[in-house]
């Protein structure tokens, strides 16, 4: 994997990104700058010297391998300018509670609903970073249920609903990072790893009394329960999962209009924990930057693949 060079190089609101990346050239330039932070190095021979083809294909002088910025990102075989899909990354990544496909194509003067849809899963899978940093500290972990309004059982154990494990960071009173992710039950061979893959060993982690979690000690991790029932304060216990999850819900209902199948619901967690994570930062641009680090660092896949699996949709209560 590439390592991230921080050279705090973006547009810092709108008007500045809009200057910038008028045409192909500078969109093209800005994504040489971040394949290639040091300069071209050719991947087959290490030479770094190339010549560029009308094509726009980089190719080493040496060894006359061909280079392409856009082969093996998520803008492999795009068939539309790419400053359009600058465009779209900006609007991703700078909209407080996300875009819907149907705003895009509206925004952008996309022909099809498709492209947009398309379009935005495929930005949503640049939002997660490889082996980003796990959570550490005080770390609440609970779960919340995302579903249709069906009659029967709430909570743990409910049908028709799915099951989503946040993990939150605490500093102090404030919430740090946060990590969502979709669960098949909530047991604890379900919650060990997700607890596992994205909290330090060592950790104090707080829950409530359920037997899924008993384990943590032997995982290495200080485990502290808090029991609804016998606070006095029933909002006091676990308020930080509670609040992103009231957050998340909001958001799915607001934009998404509450309609999230099951099969796509992780993109829309891991869009919604890129956006949480970096609420703070003072430069909306810089969450552009971020993106577009990853789009380089991101393999391509296809429609079929994003569409893969025949699930009903969800409506989010």
């Amino acid at each position: 994997m590439k390592q991230f060079i921080i050279n705090e190089d973006f547009p810092m609101n709108e008007i500045e990104f809009d200057k910038r990346f008028c045409n192909e050239q500078a969109c093209y330039d800005y994504l040489f700058q971040n394949h290639w932070p040091d300069g071209f190095v050719c991947t087959q021979c290490g030479n770094t010297d190339y010549w560029l083809s009308k094509r726009k294909l980089l190719i080493c002088t040496d060894c006359q391998f061909n280079h392409s910025l856009t082969a093996g990102t998520i803008f492999n075989g795009m068939r539309k300018k790419l400053t359009l899909w600058f465009k779209a990354l900006w609007l991703f990544t700078t909209r407080k509670t996300g875009i819907s496909a149907l705003t895009l194509k509206s925004l952008l003067g996309l022909g099809s609903y498709d492209t947009a849809w398309t379009w935005l899963h495929k930005i949503r899978s640049c939002t997660i970073r490889d082996e980003r940093e796990k959570l550490s500290g005080e770390v609440e972990v609970d779960e919340v249920y995302i579903g249709g309004q069906h009659s029967g059982k709430r909570g743990r154990g409910s049908e028709n609903k799915l099951a989503v494990v946040i993990a939150a960071e605490k500093k102090g009173k404030r919430l740090g990072r946060i990590r969502l992710q979709v669960i098949e039950n909530c047991s604890g061979e379900a919650l060990m790893p997700f607890i596992q893959a994205n909290i330090e060993s060592g950790s104090s982690v707080v829950t409530d009394g359920w037997k899924g979690y008993n384990k943590l000690e032997e995982k290495g991790y200080t485990h502290h329960k808090v029991y609804q029932a016998k606070a006095e304060n029933k909002e006091s216990v676990l308020p930080g999962v509670h609040m992103v999850a009231s957050l998340i819900k909001r958001v799915f209902l607001g934009t998404y209009h509450g309609r999230l199948e099951k099969k796509y619901l992780q993109r829309y967690l891991d869009e919604y924990t890129f956006r949480f994570n970096r609420r703070n930062t003072k430069y909306v641009g810089k969450r552009f930057y971020r993106i577009v680090q990853q789009t380089v660092n991101t393999m391509p896949f296809s429609q079929k693949s994003i569409i893969f699996g025949n699930i009903s949709p969800l409506l989010v209560n």
